[in-house]
């Protein structure tokens, strides 16, 4: 498979189980732009590949799944018609991640360490989310004066209901992975120690079964569970209009002074 430089790929099963593992810990595994087109452009290529059963999406790193979006490339906003640029990025995270639902086979989130905003939207997309003990979750996006843009508003509603999908926003709380279970937002923790070998375990039940079936059965799941365009496009709309309150720049701005001095100590 092609080389990536901030994704690692092994394949298991004579590469009927594929995992990706996000590997950009200068970063501390941010999304950014370059991390955004290798991830799209590798999905875009699983289309093609007839001997895939399972996709992992999984971290290089024991403590960080990612921190989400490179909040540098927030300010690149400011750069161009604010409303216009925003409702563009949103608009690209979702069909980026959206495109994890439309593989014709299972995806697998094992989720190790720290995942917030943009990876728990990536998860959010995926068929299973199973969970190292030491996993969080967090969308903790409106402390920072924006809205998730990645599909959130959508698909953690769609997952924990929409009572708890409005306490983890508007609190922006990070939860543990005994409270992400409880909730309904993973299917199982493991220790640390044995989630690739429990995850491994599990794509191998996957891939006993009939790959026509589970490829039908996974396209009318996600038909049943929503079909709501509007509210897509109704959350780029608000993550353009955010941006262009302004508050987003002052908050963040404040975030990364704060940071910066944190560093300095």
């Amino acid at each position: 498979m092609t080389q990536l430089k901030h994704w690692l790929i092994r394949e298991e099963e004579e590469g009927q189980i594929v995992w990706l593992l996000l590997n950009h810990p200068e970063k501390k595994n941010a999304f950014n732009e370059e991390v955004g087109v290798e991830f799209s452009q590798f999905v875009d290529g699983l289309h093609s590949n007839s001997e895939i059963r399972v996709l992992v999406i999984s971290t290089a790193l024991d403590d960080i799944f990612t921190a989400g979006a490179d909040i540098e490339g927030f300010f690149k906003i400011y750069e161009r018609d604010v409303y216009s640029a925003a409702v563009e990025i949103s608009k690209t995270t979702q069909s980026m991640f959206g495109k994890l639902e439309s593989l014709p086979f299972p995806v697998i989130s094992a989720v190790k360490g720290l995942n917030l905003t943009a990876g728990l939207e990536m998860a959010l997309c995926c068929d299973i989310i199973i969970a190292a003990d030491n996993a969080k979750f967090g969308q903790i996006e409106p402390k920072h004066g924006i809205i998730p843009g990645g599909g959130a508003t959508q698909r953690l509603a769609r997952l924990v209901g929409p009572l708890k999908a409005r306490e983890l926003i508007y609190t922006c709380d990070i939860i543990d992975a005994e409270e992400a279970l409880r909730i309904g937002l993973v299917n199982n923790v493991v220790p640390l120690s044995v989630l690739e070998s429990y995850v491994n375990d599990f794509c191998k039940k996957i891939i006993k079964n009939s790959k026509q079936a589970i490829a039908k059965s996974k396209d009318l799941i996600n038909k049943g569970m929503y079909n709501n365009p509007q509210g897509f496009e109704g959350e780029n709309i608000g993550f353009g209009e955010v941006f262009a309150s302004g508050e987003p720049m002052e908050r963040l701005s404040a975030f990364m002074e704060a940071r910066k001095k944190k560093g300095n100590r």
